[in-house]
């Protein structure tokens, strides 16, 4: 079983960001709080210090990021309202949904526009797979999900050479929020919700053939997992919904074995957090649960490392 340890703090707290390691560096994009932010702050694996990068033009939480050499893509997501603009709109749960892409140059740390999806949407994720951008999943709702409502089994597929967005191969069922990860040049989609609650289902997809395969269900379904995948290992952290509120689960998924285990959970339960590897270092960052003691939600500042 592994072992997990403390690490400096995110200056700001926040969940629904996404993490993208660069060498010895992880970026924390974006996010939310009470309200989604233009943050992005940096962190240094060897000094274990954190420092600000450059703001993302347009605040987003819910998104998909990924990257392909000195660029990173931060695709859809969506904004939420102020409490100034929720007191004027009467809507607690409104949020704008994106189709936007807006893509990091890591070498002048500038942001620019790349070519939108073709639908707005949020509760995706994206991953690169064989040089180019898979985004996953997710919903085109303008409030707060709940089991009933239509989710997508969109898959929309970016190519650097030609800079456009194309349709892929559908989910077998629509989901948003899952975890997503690749292994030798398969995308792996693990758990999330859909219209009956959060799914056990995980997938396989192979590029080469354009189908979609079925694996062993995740022992426990969960919506807005954190999750990675180190060699041929997928691990699948913590979440919300099905058998508990928020999870500590961690799951890990072998391919060459083709099976499931348990390893040590998480110190924290939450969901809507962001992870990222460093090598085989794992770290896990940021996310929310809701106040036990009170109304609202506990929006988390915490990194820590995993150490199988």
């Amino acid at each position: 079983m592994g072992v997990w340890i403390e690490k400096a703090p995110m200056p700001t707290n926040r969940h629904d960001l996404q993490a993208i390691a660069v060498e010895g560096e992880i970026y924390a994009i974006s996010g939310a709080g009470d309200h989604t932010v233009h943050v992005v702050e940096i962190y240094d694996v060897a000094s274990d210090t954190w420092r600000p990068g450059p703001p993302i033009p347009t605040q987003r939480g819910w998104f998909g990021a990924a990257r392909i050499g000195d660029e990173i893509y931060a695709c859809g997501g969506k904004r939420v309202r102020t409490e100034e603009e929720k007191q004027q709109t009467g809507d607690d749960y409104h949020f704008e949904i994106r189709d936007s892409v807006e893509v990091l140059n890591l070498k002048t740390q500038t942001w620019s526009v790349a070519a939108p999806l073709s639908k707005p949407r949020a509760g995706l994720v994206a991953v690169v797979c064989k040089g180019k951008i898979y985004a996953v999943g997710g919903n085109s709702m303008n409030s707060e999900p709940e089991i009933g409502q239509p989710y997508l089994d969109r898959v929309e597929v970016f190519d650097p050479a030609t800079a456009r967005w194309t349709l892929g191969v559908p989910l077998p069922k629509a989901v948003q929020g899952p975890g997503v990860a690749v292994v030798d040049d398969k995308i792996y989609v693990a758990t999330g919700i859909g219209g009956d609650g959060p799914r056990p289902d995980f997938n396989v997809f192979d590029p080469d053939t354009g189908h979609w395969s079925p694996l062993p269900p995740i022992p426990t379904p969960r919506c807005d997992p954190g999750c990675l995948a180190v060699g041929s290992k997928i691990y699948v952290f913590g979440g919300w919904g099905g058998s508990a509120p928020y999870h500590t689960e961690v799951e890990v998924y072998d391919s060459d074995a083709g099976t499931w285990s348990s390893e040590t959970p998480m110190p924290v339960k939450k969901a809507w957090m962001a992870t990222a590897n460093v090598g085989e270092r794992i770290f896990v960052m940021g996310g929310a649960h809701k106040w036990e003691d009170r109304e609202g939600y506990n929006w988390i500042a915490d990194l820590h490392e995993y150490v199988p």
